[in-house]
């Protein structure tokens, strides 16, 4: 029976229909999943470096720049969190090194290199100078050139008839003969045998040799004519303009940013590298063989843009908090509510013959029910366990089952960014499944208001525990802190960074257990702007010098705050301390801490090691990861018991 051409037309309809989304939920699911692999292999490359495998480090570096070319500073993995420095290349090549494969090496430092400012040239060059050097130390020495004797004269007694003989010796006959005067603008050819004595001049700059490269331009290997060398630039970016002693000799490929000079006279030589919109580079270079010449041209337009920065964030600062002053006074009510009970718990005026909506300023979507009981939805709030900067924690029960509530506060609601920050990290929390980790259950909406609920786990948080108690033994501290880097080390393999770890987000139960909450739920938001909350300033304590410094949180932040904590637990007071907030993130980022033996005699000097290098300064002369600080506390328990 032929099907009617109206149906054809609906069932083609309800195909491309479906199509989009279809896609787009594979997207959806895809996203996450993708993300997890590259940084996964990330992550796990750079373990294995650290840990001295770069066999493996080839193998999981490989694999996340297949899964994610692009390099980067700050690359989105999971929700608002990111790897703060996604170099693959450059520690692919650093791997690559290590196993000795310098050819792999230097691909990888070309791949960079097209990259541009993705990766940094500073350690693209410091790993090419160990690669030249690598590649110099294989190079057979060179063999020496004997120095043919002076002829010897044979001359007879005077009164001899016979004339003086002279003798030559054999080797005069095949001496090479003196290569032609060099041009004017060229610097005079060292005497015979110069080549291969080393200079005692002392020199500052100069690049390291090594084996005769390709020419980019020609494709054939330099010249080797005797008294002569070559002198190799690569330039970033490429196609720039390269000049000899001032004279243009070419630019460089516009693929690989090479260019040869061969054919040149041995001595200095001076090698500038120009390109439009970039500044020159410039260098003096002592030519005795073949040397290679790194150019990274800075944009000329980055000095100047550099210098505006100050002045358009305090520009941005200004306007975020004109903009917070003008949205506070326009949220508030014209006049106050009538009284009575759904008015006290909704805020706002019922309207007449209008059902009453009870969303209040300091329990938004909350209500009553007729035995004055408050209701959020299916939970019944039974008391409130704390109220933050930005969202208030609740005890509720729901079928006989008790759990804690997270909403954020009614002054949030209307901010979209930070309610889809606070949905998808609740989401990511669900992924975080770790005895040390309060583990989130559920996350929904009320009435236009998220939430999430979170396992109710019994004990106090380790500020009630330092209120109480002042300190805690050495030992006891350690068995504290490293359940807590346990977290940490599972979190931060996920890509997960907490961002605000501190005594009133670390459970301690009767147990003994430690349990970590509170991971990156809406962090991300304290440091967009200093003065608009009180969030950040009451907490800046345990707060990073790079997170300060505005470089933005990573791994190795959260160890820097956990390192204040085991200070804290070990000597009851703070490494840093001051009248004012502002006072105190200016010595974590200025003054170094003293080691705590000497604030609690008796700290053993392991704890002292311990804590010092997680206040490093610098974020990379920290622990490599959580799991390097796990194994040391570790051993210090075993050790102590």
């Amino acid at each position: 029976m032929p099907v009617p051409d109206s149906t054809r037309v609906s069932r083609r309809n309800r195909r491309v229909g479906l199509a989009p989304s279809t896609l787009a939920l594979c997207l959806l699911v895809a996203a996450p999943v993708a993300a997890q692999d590259w940084h996964d292999a990330y992550r796990a490359g750079l373990a294995a470096l650290a840990r001295g495998d770069p066999a493996r480090a080839v193998e999981a570096l490989q694999r996340a720049a297949t899964l994610r070319s692009e390099p980067g500073r700050n690359v989105l993995t999971y929700g608002t969190n990111v790897e703060p420095r996604y170099f693959p290349y450059l520690r692919l090549a650093e791997a690559q090194l290590a196993l000795g494969r310098l050819d792999a090496a230097r691909e990888a430092l070309e791949k960079s290199a097209s990259w541009g400012a993705r990766e940094p040239a500073d350690e693209r060059q410091a790993l090419a100078a160990r690669l030249d050097a690598a590649v110099a130390a294989r190079r057979p020495p060179p063999t020496p050139t004997a120095t043919p004797p002076p002829p010897v004269t044979l001359a007879t007694p005077t009164p001899a008839p016979t004339p003086t003989a002279v003798v030559e010796p054999p080797a005069a006959a095949a001496l090479p003969q003196a290569p032609a005067a060099p041009p004017a603008s060229s610097p005079a050819l060292p005497p015979p045998g110069a080549a291969s004595r080393p200079s005692t001049r002392p020199r500052t700059d100069e690049p390291v040799a090594h084996a005769p490269p390709v020419s980019a331009s020609t494709g054939s290997l330099p010249g080797t004519l005797p008294g002569t060398g070559s002198i190799e630039v690569v330039s970033q970016p490429a196609g720039a303009s390269v000049y000899v002693d001032d004279e243009p000799v070419g630019s460089t490929d516009p693929g690989t940013g090479r260019l040869v000079k061969s054919g040149l006279a041995l001595g200095r030589h001076r090698v500038r590298v120009a390109h439009a919109g970039h500044e020159d580079a410039a260098r003096e270079l002592d030519v005795t063989g073949t040397v290679t010449f790194y150019a990274t041209l800075r944009s000329s337009a980055a000095e100047a843009a550099d210098s505006r920065v100050p002045l358009v964030a305090f520009a941005v600062l200004a306007l975020a908090v004109t903009g917070l002053i003008a949205w506070i006074a326009l949220r508030r009510p014209s006049h106050p509510a009538r009284p009575g009970p759904a008015s006290l718990l909704s805020g706002a005026e019922t309207k007449a013959g209008a059902p009453a909506t009870p969303r209040t300023f300091m329990n938004p979507g909350a209500r009553l029910d007729e035995q004055g009981r408050e209701w959020f939805g299916d939970y019944r709030l039974l008391e409130m366990l704390g109220r933050g900067g930005m969202a208030s924690v609740f005890k509720a029960e729901r079928r006989d089952e008790l759990v804690a509530l997270k909403r954020p506060l009614a002054s949030f609601l209307d901010d979209r960014p930070f309610l889809d920050r606070f949905s998808r990290e609740a989401e990511i929390g669900r992924t975080l499944n770790h005895p040390n980790i309060v583990r989130i259950i559920e996350r929904g909406n009320v009435v236009g208001v998220p939430y999430f609920t979170m396992q109710l786990v019994p004990g106090e948080t380790l500020l009630a525990f330092l209120r109480r108690e002042g300190s805690a033994e050495p030992r006891l501290a350690a068995q504290i802190v490293v359940q807590v880097a346990e977290a940490l080390d599972l979190a931060h393999g996920k890509g997960v960074v907490h961002r605000d770890l501190k005594p009133s987000n670390i459970m301690l139960l009767p147990d003994g257990s430690a349990r970590v909450m509170d991971f990156g739920i809406a962090r991300a938001q304290r440091f967009d702007t200093l003065t608009a909350t009180s969030a950040f300033l009451g907490t800046p304590h345990y707060v990073a010098p790079e997170m300060i410094e505005g470089l933005g949180a990573e791994p190795r932040s959260d160890l820097y705050a956990l390192g204040v904590v085991l200070f804290e637990l070990v000597t009851g007071q703070r490494p840093f301390d001051a009248d004012t907030a502002f006072g105190v993130l200016k010595k974590h980022c200025s003054e170094e801490p003293v080691a705590p033996s000497r604030l609690r005699p008796g700290v053993p000097p392991v704890i002292d090691a311990i804590v010092l290098q997680l206040l490093r300064k610098n974020a990379a002369e920290r622990p490599a990861n959580a799991e390097v600080l796990v194994i040391a506390l570790r051993d210090f328990i075993h050790r102590s018991a």
